[in-house]
């Protein structure tokens, strides 16, 4: 990448006697050790501050060419580095820099198997790499990961190979979960000392994800085997649901590095919120020149069922509509008009239903400065990818909305990749629905600005899940392994109480100041607002705030937050600070301190804040503006549900 410095301290190889059994790294900061053995079985311990936080035994991969490592595998060398640099990532999730600080060591066995780790000050990575002739079949991926079993576990409770990733988080201490339950990355252990744990990967290509298993005592790796047959009777939505597998994970080239297994680590759960350890395990950037990817707010057109008002024309999947809906987005300055389900005539993505005319509406969404993007299922967009991408080229659609994915085995996560590579020839950004959450991809492949994997916004239509405690849960968990498609900005509100189902005319389980702040909580580079545009007209003060929050950051202050229970946050963009907070069900007083700005300087503040009736009528909110002083603490208030949400701006 530009401005990549890379500061090699120290290089050190020599060769280790064959009865060599340990190795040992530290992180940068002395915190973190590992103690790397090589007995029966590779193993690696994890060590904060001297204590055993947690180890991950028995590192193998078991193939058609025998375990590699080898059993008894002899350590061949060791190859020790120290890595000093800055990243700058094409798209800001959290930061406009990162500082890419760790220690490394690289063993080389006999049978030229290689076992990476990375230490960091707060988290730890390995991987494997192998060096074999011609293709490899992989049967499994071995590691078990050994806690304190009076840990806890907050993770995605999952069985199904064709999941859609959006379980709600589920508690559990690691003693009580029965034996063979299944989940999906990412997890987190809380360990009894009170460290966090969370389990991620990076750099997934030509290879399934990583689930987790509860084993006789400890969890363990687990991954869905490669697909035999299909569910061919379906539509575009299920048609590629996996029905019997091979008895392999992957079949994969004999030479090559495989995925990142990565545990960030945090000592206080606020410190989760700013680890970006995912994105820096990633590929660097492919694409030459990514300036023309344009991250930005979206209104569509499918969630609130096209339920406008005040308007003289029949609403729907029609030209009318999207026009109004592309005014809508012009007016508050919003990036992109999405059309969702429902545009395409039968499955001819090259064409449209009758009552649209594509080009017509492009065009006229360039001549109001908005970009228009498509929804498209994984079976259509894999079978139609070249004759598709050609004719949304010739209409001038700028992005994509690939849904009903529901798989992570390898056929499915050579399609991202696929998919991000050709999106980006055709200069088109893309979010992934009904996928499993982020891996690094979007570094590589920038144009991928946001996925789904979460209980996000729209499950308010038919569940419960989608509630503050859920909310308080995804900054620490889902977040971390990169950026989240959670839909915030609703204006529909309801108090526990009050919240009913209604697929056409969606409530929000919160305050409406809890949704507006969820615009900075929830991190994505590409945002949605839910409700009917003619519902945002109305409410126009919180519209027009709402829009103008950024979703790219140059800094993130994580502040007082603890995991299921409440969230603070500060963010910066230029020169203007956006700080928020929600908490769950219960009420809440936080002390918002203001140190991260300059002390003693002077700052406007405008606020939107949860009413006095908010926990009565969810809708109920003030907004105000407010002097303050850089390094005060202020006290805010927050009702059931409830939430805050500033900007801060030099006066």
């Amino acid at each position: 990448m530009n401005k990549l410095k890379i500061n090699l301290l120290l290089l050190l190889l020599y060769p280790l006697f064959a009865g060599a059994k340990e190795v040992n790294l530290s992180s940068p900061n002395k915190a973190l050790h590992v103690v790397v053995t090589t007995d029966k079985y590779v193993s690696m311990q994890v060590l904060h501050k001297e204590n055993v936080l947690f180890t991950v035994r028995d590192i193998y991969l078991d193939t058609d060419q025998g375990m590699l490592p080898k059993l008894n595998a002899k350590v061949h060398s060791v190859k020790k580095n120290v890595v000093d640099q800055i990243i700058v990532p094409e798209i800001k999730e959290k930061n406009s820099q990162i500082v890419d600080r760790y220690n490394e060591v690289s063993l080389q066995f006999a049978d030229k198997t290689k076992l990476e780790i990375r230490l960091y000050d707060n988290g730890v990575a390995y991987r494997i790499s192998t060096n074999c002739k011609g293709e490899l079949t992989i049967f499994d991926e071995a590691a078990d990961f050994v806690f304190n079993p009076s840990s806890t576990l907050f993770f995605q409770k999952d069985a199904n190979m064709n999941s859609d990733y959006e379980a709600p988080y589920v508690e559990q201490k690691i003693q009580d979960i029965e034996q063979g339950t299944t989940g999906n990355y990412p997890a987190l252990v809380k360990t009894p000392s009170g460290v966090n744990v969370l389990l991620l990967e990076s750099d997934l290509q030509d290879y399934p994800c990583l689930w987790l298993e509860k084993g006789n005592k400890d969890l363990r790796a687990h991954f869905w085997n490669y697909p035999k047959t299909y569910n061919i009777k379906g539509n575009s939505k299920n048609r590629r649901q996996i029905l019997s597998c091979e008895n392999y994970i992957a079949k994969t080239s004999g030479k090559r590095t495989f995925p990142w297994r990565v545990f960030a680590i945090a000592s206080e759960d606020k410190d989760l919120l700013n680890n970006q350890l995912v994105y820096q395990l990633a590929p660097k950037c492919q694409i030459e020149t990514p300036s023309w990817i344009k991250p930005g707010w979206v209104t569509f057109d499918w969630w609130a069922r096209r339920g406008l008002y005040n308007v003289d024309f029949k609403a729907g999947i029609n030209t009318e509509t999207a026009k109004y809906m592309i005014d809508f987005a012009s007016h508050f300055g919003i990036r992109y008009f999405l059309f969702d389900d429902g545009w395409t005539y039968k499955e001819d993505l090259t064409r449209t239903i009758d009552g649209l005319n594509m080009k017509e509406v492009v065009d006229y969404a360039t001549s109001k400065g908005v970009d228009v993007m498509l929804w498209v299922t994984y079976d259509l967009f894999d079978s139609q990818m070249e004759a598709a991408l050609a004719k949304f080229s010739e209409w001038g659609i700028k992005g994509l909305k690939i849904d009903f994915i529901n798989r992570s085995d390898q056929e499915a996560s050579n399609f991202y990749w696929k998919a991000a590579k050709k999106a980006a020839e055709y200069k088109m950004v893309l979010d992934f629905h009904g996928a499993y959450r982020p891996d690094g991809l979007r570094r590589t492949y920038p144009n991928v600005l946001t996925r789904e994997a979460l209980v996000e916004f729209e499950q308010n239509g038919g569940t419960y899940k989608d509630n503050p405690d859920n909310r308080c849960m995804l900054p620490f968990i889902r977040n971390v392994a990169g950026p989240m498609d959670y839909i915030p900005g609703t204006l529909n509100n309801a108090t526990k109480r009050s919240f009913r189902f209604n697929h056409d005319t969606p409530m929000g389980q919160g305050t409406r100041a809890h949704f507006m702040a969820m615009a900075v909580i929830a991190e994505s580079p590409m945002q949605m607002l839910p409700d009917p545009q003619s519902d945002y007209y109305k409410e126009a003060e919180c519209t027009e705030f709402l829009v103008s929050i950024p979703v790219e950051w140059d800094e993130i202050v994580p502040l007082d937050s603890k995991i299921g229970d409440y969230v603070t946050m500060a963010r910066r963009n230029g020169d203007s600070w956006y700080v928020a907070a929600i908490t769950d069900w219960n009420p809440r007083n936080i002390k918002l301190d203001l140190s991260f700005l300059s002390k003693g300087k002077k700052y406007k503040m405008e606020i939107f804040k949860d009413g006095i009736n908010a926990d009565i009528r969810a809708i109920d909110y003030k907004h105000e503006s407010i002097e303050v002083e850089g390094g005060e603490i202020m006290n805010i208030s927050l009702a059931s549900g409830g939430g805050w949400v500033a900007k801060i701006s030099v006066l």
